[in-house]
């Protein structure tokens, strides 16, 4: 406590009374403050004890920034257009088809995409020849192919042939079966049959041994041993007027693998047959046929009381039976039927070297036709069926009717 002491001056004065109120003197401004805020306290205006210091700080001196160059003006890029990116969802999307449609969607895409990777595999294993003709004929109307069923018997074991009673394979290779499919502009076939045993006119060729042969008459079938696939094409097209555009021939093994890779084929038999020759024993009424007896059926002639001609009936019945099978959903709809199917048919079909898988569907659509009754189905017309020639019984053709019927198929 402080303390005050009385005295009186010169004057008479009391000197340290309260007389006058004492002067406060007020510190001078601090040289800096710092203000301390308590958490929650920011921005608040709130004036806050300021701590003075006890001497004064040193002017720090401010160094002038430095003059900063003057910008350049920029042209701004020209602006893009908008691109909207898809978005990209990599949980559950929800679709929009319910889920049996998506089944079935999926189950149809499976089935297209093996069918390509079946046609790719039928492109690949198809086996091709030499078939054009060796003096080509104009083209005319429509698409003809020459459907060839010869004797061979390529790819045969010696039990396999014993078993199927084809006999030996004398080398010079003959054609029993001889057909022409001719598919008009619209896409509606016809087939023609003609005798392995017609007596017609081969062309001048030069025969596999080199010789030299001049037109001479004789069976058709012979065409094929004495100048191959070329020889024959142009003699069924010197005979017939149609230009040949496809060619496919099948051996003995092609017509018992591809029986047996449908499943077998449905026959109606006329009557009890027996053929010592073929191997045949049938009784009579429609049965499955398997490959061994459907082979026996087409080849037996010698117990038919037709002959060549009731085989040809019975050829155009199997060709038939064969494309309703395949047109069925046991097959048609089954993978493992369909890849046996063009495995057989690869296996022991030849084409021409120009022909194609594309090719092969156009005639398979044209014998379906046939098979369901949307085609004619036919023999070239014959007016003796056992005439005796130079190359023994033949057929001989009848040539007015047999060229009104080729010229109402185009031919020149």
């Amino acid at each position: 406590m402080e303390s005050t002491v009385y005295r009186r001056g010169s004057d008479g004065k009391i000197v340290g009374t309260p007389e006058a109120k004492p002067v406060i003197e007020m510190p001078a401004p601090p040289v800096f403050a710092v203000t301390t805020y308590r958490a929650g306290d920011i921005g608040q205006t709130q004036a806050q004890p300021k701590i003075v210091a006890d001497t004064p700080q040193p002017v720090v001196p401010v160094k002038p920034e430095p003059q900063q160059p003057t910008p350049v003006a920029v042209k701004p890029s020209p602006k893009l257009p908008a691109v909207n990116l898809p978005k990209f969802s990599f949980g559950k999307s929800k679709s929009r088809f319910p889920r049996p449609v998506r089944y079935i969607r999926n189950i149809v895409l499976a089935y297209l995409g093996f069918y390509v990777v079946l046609g790719f595999h039928a492109a690949a294993s198809l086996d091709k020849m030499p078939a054009s003709s060796n003096v080509a004929l104009a083209d005319t109307a429509g698409t003809n192919w020459l459907l060839v069923g010869s004797d061979s018997r390529e790819g045969l074991t010696k039990a396999e042939r014993k078993e199927l009673h084809t006999g030996k394979d004398e080398g010079s290779q003959r054609t029993d079966t001889i057909m022409v499919i001719h598919i008009d502009d619209s896409g509606k076939p016809t087939l023609v049959s003609l005798p392995r045993d017609s007596y017609i006119t081969i062309p001048a060729h030069i025969a596999l041994d080199g010789s030299s042969v001049e037109d001479r008459k004789n069976k058709i079938n012979t065409a094929y041993g004495k100048g191959g696939a070329p020889l024959l094409v142009e003699t069924v097209e010197r005979n017939t007027g149609l230009h040949i555009d496809h060619y496919m021939e099948v051996g003995f093994k092609g017509i018992r693998d591809i029986t047996d890779a449908v499943g077998g084929v449905n026959m109606c038999v006329p009557a009890d047959v027996t053929d010592e020759n073929s191997g045949l024993n049938l009784l009579a009424g429609c049965q499955e046929l398997d490959g061994k007896n459907a082979l026996a059926y087409v080849r037996m002639r010698y117990a038919d009381p037709k002959g060549d001609l009731g085989r040809i009936e019975r050829q155009q019945q199997f060709l038939s039976s064969v494309m309703k099978k395949v047109a069925t959903p046991a097959v048609l709809l089954n993978p493992i039927s369909m890849w046996k199917l063009v495995d057989a048919g690869t296996g022991s079909v030849n084409v021409g070297d120009g022909d194609s898988v594309m090719d092969i569907s156009s005639l398979a659509r044209a014998m379906r036709a046939l098979s369901n009754g949307n085609g004619t189905l036919t023999t070239v017309p014959v007016s003796e069926t056992d005439a005796n020639t130079a190359a023994g019984s033949s057929v001989i053709w009848d040539d007015a009717a047999a060229r009104d019927l080729f010229v109402s198929l185009g031919a020149n």
